[in-house]
């Protein structure tokens, strides 16, 4: 049970900045993890705001599903490539 878990790798990019990173990580790693390390110092550099919002490259929002592993996706066919954006506050005047 104590298997060595398997990496993969992930892309993400600030659609705030247009920077972008891309590392390996276990696929065991939660969605709010990948946010996490990708917005790290030696990353992106970017911490987290209010209003940020975590989405699939294709524009599908996961916010609502940050407990879900990378491994769930895949299984559900959810952005497959992991490719993921991280969206700034929208705002409004």
């Amino acid at each position: 049970m104590n298997a060595k878990a398997h990496e993969v790798e992930v892309h993400v990019k600030s659609l705030k900045t247009n920077a972008k990173t891309e590392f390996k990580i276990v696929e065991t790693a939660t969605l709010d993890e990948v946010w996490t390390e990708s917005g790290s110092a030696g990353r992106l550099n970017e911490p987290r705001a209010a209003g940020d919002t975590f989405r699939c490259q294709d524009g599908t929002d996961l916010s609502n599903r940050l407990g879900d592993s990378l491994e769930t996706l895949l299984a559900e066919d959810v952005c497959r490539n992991r490719h993921f954006e991280i969206r700034g506050d929208s705002g409004g005047a």
